[in-house]
This record gives structure tokens, C-alpha cells and sequence, in this order.
């Protein structure tokens, strides 16, 4: 029984308020109150730093979007030489195709022959590059 009791005195004294030797109720409500948080005030400098990452941030951003924009530029304008180098290749092949049968030697004779012409061996000469 003598627990019982303990532990009921216990239990009031946890639920009820007590007063502290020199301290009014007044003070322990005071002391009990949720505390609010308030904004620091900011220093001239604190402005000046918060203002002056903020441009250095806008400026970098800026940055990185003119260069996304110029990297793409870069590449429209190489994909657009490639597309011509690739049709200047296949277009010089075929010339170079065409030269080499326009100059075979067995159509020069025949162009020849047409014409009237005939080849004389002493006038010929070979020139090596």
C-alpha cells in the first residue's frame, strides 16, 4: 500500500505545477512559453555580400545558357559543312570516274578515227610527273 501512494504523490507532483523556492507562478508560465524565432537583423556587409553572389550568380547562369546556345550554333553549322563536304566527295568521285573514262585510250582512238585522225608514233612523247 505504501507504494501506491508513493507513486500517486509522484504523479501529482509531475502533473501539478510546483513552485520553486523564489519563483512566482508568473515567472514559471513566462519560463513555460513557447519561444518564437526572430530574424536577425543583417549588416550592411551581409546585404552587400547577399547581393553581390546574387549577380555573380545571375551572371553565371547567363553564362552557361550563351554557351549552351553557341555550342548548338557550333554544331548546326558543322553538321551543315559536313552535309556539304560528304556531297563535294561524292561529286568529285564522279568527275574523277568520268575523267577516267573520257581518257581511256581505246576511246581516244576511236574519237580519232571518227575525226580522220590517225596516231603517228614518232610524235609521241611521255612525261612522267
Amino acid at each position: 500500500m505504501a507504494q501506491n501512494n508513493d507513486y500517486a504523490g509522484r504523479s501529482r507532483m509531475i502533473n501539478e505545477p510546483t513552485s520553486i523556492a523564489g519563483v512566482g507562478k508568473k515567472e514559471l508560465k513566462k519560463a513555460r512559453e513557447v519561444v518564437t524565432a526572430r530574424q536577425l537583423p543583417l549588416s550592411k556587409f551581409g546585404k552587400f555580400l547577399i547581393t553581390f553572389c546574387g549577380f555573380i550568380l545571375v551572371g553565371l547562369m547567363l553564362t552557361v545558357v550563351s554557351g549552351k546556345i553557341s555550342l548548338s550554333n557550333a554544331q548546326h553549322k558543322l553538321e551543315a559543312t559536313q552535309e556539304k563536304t560528304t556531297a563535294l566527295s561524292s561529286k568529285n568521285t564522279t568527275m574523277k570516274q568520268e575523267v577516267n573514262q573520257l581518257s581511256d585510250q581505246n576511246r581516244l582512238n576511236k574519237v580519232a578515227k571518227k575525226a580522220g585522225l590517225s596516231l603517228n608514233s614518232e610524235n609521241i612523247r611521255n612525261v612522267n610527273k
